[in-house]
């Protein structure tokens, strides 16, 4: 009776873990990391990111789980780095924003905007959208909140976001979220929009 017992735990152990990486799932996957070759990533890996995928995280948490199981390390989440002076800089413009909690690659658009040549009304429009908590999509087309949205122009000024599919909003956001330096990242959309 045991041995029964343990064989058929142990068939059920094996056929419990199998899981069928599918081409739509690589391509998801690929969609955060788009310079990965994930076609070697086993079951469990595969599984980790999907789970991750499907999660309600932010998109810049989602993008740094995925590479931190790419290169094989932990991740942890790092809030905004802001100084004092930078903070006073944007709450001139907002109210209210827990900057430890927004991507860093928002927090630098929005001061990169505060201290633009633009005119105040465009500044003070491009920062609250850049800072805004709202996930709201703001097209049919795709699932770009408008804080998304604002980021994306702030690297690809002349892209039209709400044509823009739901998987490249993804693709370009993941690229924006990588942390090279901005001058990569913004020929990195570039090459990837056009």
């Amino acid at each position: 009776m045991k041995r029964f017992m343990t064989a058929t735990a142990l068939t059920f152990a094996m056929a419990g873990t199998a899981f069928a990486a599918t081409e739509a799932e690589r391509v998801q996957i690929q969609s955060y990391l788009p310079n990965a070759d994930v076609s070697g990533w086993s079951d469990t890996e595969v599984a980790t990111a999907m789970n991750i995928i499907n999660s309600n995280d932010r998109r810049s948490d989602i993008v740094g789980q995925l590479n931190a199981l790419y290169d094989g390390e932990d991740y942890v989440s790092t809030p905004a780095t802001i100084t004092e002076a930078e903070m006073a800089l944007l709450d001139q413009y907002v109210d209210g924003v827990d900057y430890a909690m927004m991507p860093q690659a928002r927090v630098d658009a929005a001061i990169s905007a505060a201290q633009s040549g633009m005119s105040e009304s465009d500044k003070s429009s491009e920062i609250v959208a850049l800072l805004s908590d709202d996930a709201t999509p703001m097209s049919d087309m795709n699932s770009a909140s408008a804080g998304e949205i604002a980021l994306i122009r702030q690297y690809a000024p002349d892209a039209d976001v709400s044509t823009l599919s739901d998987q490249q909003v993804q693709s370009v956001l993941a690229i924006i979220y990588s942390g090279e330096n901005p001058g990569d990242v913004r020929g990195d959309v570039e090459a990837y929009l056009n």
